[in-house]
């Protein structure tokens, strides 16, 4: 990440939350602006001498203006300013309309300050370099890419950016929903890497404070462990004027696919497998897996 510590814009009118979020966030070096209010918040959004944000967290139900209103004011003050929501109602009713609205994310109460912190370092990554990207290359009307790497040589970062470089001047994205499809694309390629992989599971995961949780120290250890860390993971994309597909492949064990259902409307988010596998089906219009389950494909349509 740019060395320029992160600007975070944070909002919500529970001074407990308040206060959680914005400690996590400036214990790792980030830069927070904490308002109870959506108004203070969107008046310095607007001050010119503020600084250059790079993310906006706000919760949904507030007094006032609510977190759809703070998505609608930031996107038509600085369309590329990536929105976060947080909220108690883990309804996909909720998700769904986040997501059209054009917000990055959504975190479920009680917050899971681990996850939260991860995305918001990601969130702000890929938002610099969505900035510093070139929207070019309009006339390109097809395109073939394959990547191999090990376990120890993937760089989900780097290569989300190189999956998702012409998807704005392709039509399958807009500037106001290319931060969510790269956080479901970056989910899908974690999954393959660390749950696939290096099988690693979830309820390992501890307190992001602690100097050394189970999940991480783990993980250390596979990566560092030829068995795991030579383990291949497959990525091909394939693109034209009409369909963008991108297939992740593991050489995992794989995972009963029965378990997976498209999350229905009204449903809670938690009930279904986790956080990633429900972004991603939100996010994508087609999501296929194989009969062994270490292999997800991705299909966006254009609209």
């Amino acid at each position: 990440m740019n060395p320029r510590a992160a600007q975070i814009l944070l909002i919500d009118d529970d001074p407990a939350v308040l206060d959680m979020v914005h400690s996590a966030l400036a214990h790792y070096g980030m830069e927070v602006y904490a308002y109870p209010e959506a108004v203070q918040a969107l008046e310095l959004l607007q001050n010119p001498s503020a600084p250059e944000f790079d993310l906006v967290i706000t919760d949904i139900n507030m007094d006032g203006l609510d977190g759809f209103d703070v998505i609608h004011k930031v996107k038509a003050m600085q369309p590329r300013l990536p929105v976060a929501l947080m909220t108690g109602a883990s309804s996909v009713d909720y998700a769904v309309r986040a997501m059209r609205m054009g917000a990055s994310d959504l975190f479920m109460k009680p917050i899971a300050i681990q996850d939260l912190v991860r995305s918001v370092f990601h969130l702000v990554e890929l938002h610099r370099d969505f900035r510093l990207a070139d929207d070019g290359l309009r006339g390109l009307v097809n395109e073939r890419r394959h990547f191999l790497f090990r376990s120890d040589e993937l760089d989900v970062p780097s290569l989300v950016r190189h999956l998702t470089d012409r998807l704005v001047p392709m039509g399958f994205a807009s500037l106001s929903n290319l931060d969510v499809i790269a956080m479901a694309l970056h989910e899908a390629l974690v999954n393959a890497l660390e749950h696939g992989n290096l099988e690693l599971e979830s309820t390992l995961k501890g307190d992001l404070f602690l100097r050394e949780d189970p999940y991480s120290k783990l993980r250390g250890e596979r990566m560092a462990d030829p068995a795991f860390a030579g383990r291949l993971i497959e990525i091909r994309l394939a693109m034209d004027t009409e369909r963008f597909e991108v297939e992740i492949s593991d050489e995992g064990h794989g995972f009963d696919t029965s378990r997976i259902s498209v999350p229905p409307k009204g449903s809670e988010m938690g009930s279904h497998c986790g956080r990633g596998l429900p972004l991603i089906f939100l996010v994508m219009d087609e999501v296929h897996f194989n009969e062994k389950g270490n292999q997800i494909r991705l299909v966006l349509r254009r609209k």
